[in-house]
């Protein structure tokens, strides 16, 4: 059973994911905060046995913001995974989260199994990134998410003389339609957004990704936008 914590000033936010993490018999919600220092108050509060493995961090929150309060965290238990919910997020605020230690960003808008996977994720101590966050933060996450980079490198811009295209998994040949297909993905779109785009129908699209996440051998259509970004095919 994971045990999680969420630090966000909106009562509706704190409430509507609580309902969508409900959903999950291995996810449980600890406690709620409206503010940095009452998460971090409820967190020394908690016995030793169940304090929380995972917190959902919002970035500005009134007393201690978002950023503080990880800090706080981090310094009092390394392990612990924080998630910061995303809706707008600069990039300097992103950069500063990345250089603490956070474990990911996911969105506010995330649907329950996307947020109980990213949270999975994060406290096995994988970097992640959701669909929906992906869209809203910078490049330069995306590549820290893919393990490409890290906070404090500065990311050089590849060309083909520097940094050819690594290979595909042996004997694997992507389509230009599924290249193209996989380069909307890595943009966080939706097959129907997708589909749109390339004017092709919803089930076309879902083929693609199908082949797309059988030739690279991975689980989903995320594993798929990471193998992309970490094998330069887009």
């Amino acid at each position: 059973m994971i045990s999680i914590g969420i630090a966000d000033d909106d009562a509706l936010v704190r409430q509507t994911l609580t309902d969508l993490l409900s959903r999950n018999d291995d996810i449980v919600v600890a406690w709620t905060a409206k503010d940095g220092q009452e998460a971090l108050d409820l967190f020394h509060s908690s016995e030793v046995e169940s304090r929380v493995q995972a917190v959902l961090v919002d970035v500005q929150m009134p007393k201690m913001d978002g950023l503080a309060l990880a800090q706080a965290l981090l310094e009092e238990k390394p392990d612990i995974a924080i998630l910061i919910l995303t809706t707008f997020t600069a990039d300097s605020i992103v950069d500063e989260a990345m250089a603490l230690g956070v474990r990911g960003f996911v969105a506010k808008e995330d649907g329950a199994s996307s947020l109980a996977g990213a949270i999975h994720q994060a406290v096995a101590g994988n970097l992640v990134l959701s669909p929906t966050s992906s869209a809203i933060i910078s490049d330069q996450a995306r590549l820290w998410a893919s393990g490409s980079s890290r906070p404090s490198e500065s990311v050089p811009v590849p060309t083909h003389a520097q940094q050819p295209p690594s290979p595909l998994p042996h004997g694997v040949t992507l389509s230009e339609r599924e290249r193209e297909v996989l380069t909307l993905v890595v943009d966080a779109k939706t097959n129907k957004q997708i589909a749109t785009r390339l004017r092709v129908s919803e089930a076309t699209v879902k083929t693609h990704v199908s082949a797309i996440i059988a030739k690279l051998g991975v689980q989903d259509r995320v594993g798929a936008a990471v193998y992309a970004l970490q094998h330069n095919l887009v």
